[in-house]
């Protein structure tokens, strides 16, 4: 009598996973009665139960999708006192296999700084700046270049840089510091924004919410 259970439940299931499970498992009767299916496998048979159970589970799980998710980390100041800050930030991020691309997006705006840069001539003697720079996981920062950075002391359009693989597996580092000043409520304000956002790549399971 249980292996004709067994059969039966068999049966029914392969019918069903046959059909279109994308329409089927939106039916409020389908899940309930696949549940009692799959018990009776299980609790029928030992062993092979067991195994029958779990093949079914992942014809109705179906075939996993790749998808893309992007985590993206922003940090942005405005000075708004007369007398120079300085204001300084470090944000940290993990890198493993999944990364495919890490894009960074800056923008820099320093009250007069074209005008002032054109009279001195360089960045040297300003004493207003945006400086960041991007560490690899174990980088030596005193022998070794930074994977990514900026030293303005002018007005620098939005834009973006894009880094591609091979990456260092690890924990990523962004430094920045900078000095600036303004008047608050007024256009005359030293300003920057920078961001990173981690584009990952990554697997998921039809009925499951994680993606890995």
């Amino acid at each position: 009598m249980a292996l004709r259970y067994q059969t039966l439940a068999s049966s029914c299931i392969g019918l069903i996973c046959r059909a279109n499970l994308a329409h089927l498992m939106k039916k409020s009767w389908v899940v309930p009665i696949m549940m009692v299916m799959i018990f009776l496998i299980s609790s029928s048979s030992g062993c092979l139960g067991l195994l029958q159970s779990r093949e079914v589970m992942e014809d109705l799980r179906g075939p996993p999708d790749t998808r893309s998710e992007a985590i993206k980390y922003t940090h942005k100041h405005t000075f708004t006192t007369a007398e120079v800050q300085v204001h300084e930030n470090t944000t940290t991020f993990e890198v493993d296999e999944s990364v495919s691309e890490i894009v960074i997006y800056r923008s820099v705006d320093i009250t007069a700084s074209d005008i002032i840069v054109d009279i001195i001539g360089d960045c040297e003697n300003i004493t207003r700046y945006v400086r960041a720079n991007l560490w690899a996981p174990n980088a030596n920062s005193e022998v070794e270049q930074p994977v990514w950075s900026i030293d303005e002391c002018k007005n620098l359009p939005a834009a973006t840089d894009v880094i591609t693989p091979p990456f260092e597996t690890g924990t990523w580092t962004l430094n920045i510091v900078a000095r600036g000043g303004g008047f608050s409520g007024t256009v005359f304000q030293d300003k920057f924004e920078i961001s990173v956002t981690i584009k990952r790549t990554c697997i998921e399971y039809p009925l499951e919410d994680i993606c890995t």
